[in-house]
């Protein structure tokens, strides 16, 4: 898999963590793991991943957290952790992504708040756009004066992927 720069797996009740040596495949570009329920934590070594412009993290019920490593990736671009309903906390540096012009955090139901190096976004030359549900909007108040972001309340959907295989 020398050239593959996209990679998608959706619904894969099976995954807890990513394979050995998925991180070395440094041609990928985007990143979509979606509605993964069981998936439970990130590699450390996503960092490797230098070309990453894409990270979708939708949907995966299980995911706690982002490991820090994910601040070096210098090309991100989009970062969706959308409907990650465990997820309870976002990388110390995250604000260090300095190229990051999406975030999509809406129905992260246990973030609770938001690391303080967000207020870097402030330095960013371009544009930054932020979707979040309602608290996730009352998250970014403690944060009013950050200039080039745009936040934006996603409309209310309903999401029961979560729900998907929960059956005993």
């Amino acid at each position: 898999m020398p050239n593959l720069v996209e990679l998608s797996i959706d619904y894969c009740k099976d995954l807890i963590k990513l394979p050995d040596g998925f991180c070395n495949i440094t041609t990928l570009k985007k990143l979509n793991i979606t509605n993964c329920h069981n998936l439970s934590a990130m590699p450390q070594d996503i960092k490797n991943l230098e070309n990453l412009e894409v990270l979708r993290l939708c949907s995966c019920s299980d995911l706690e957290e982002m490991p820090e490593s994910v601040t070096s990736l210098n090309k991100l671009r989009c970062l969706d952790i959308s409907d990650c309903v465990s997820l309870s906390k976002l990388p110390i540096d995250i604000g260090h992504l300095q190229w990051l012009e999406k975030l999509s955090m809406k129905g992260c139901s246990e973030l609770s708040v938001l690391p303080d190096s967000v207020i870097y976004f402030g330095n960013l030359k371009h544009e930054m756009r932020v979707i979040c549900d309602e608290e996730g909007v009352a998250l970014w108040e403690w944060f009013p004066n950050i200039p080039n972001i745009k936040i934006d309340k996603a409309e209310v959907e309903i999401n029961l992927n979560w729900l998907h295989g929960t059956r005993s």
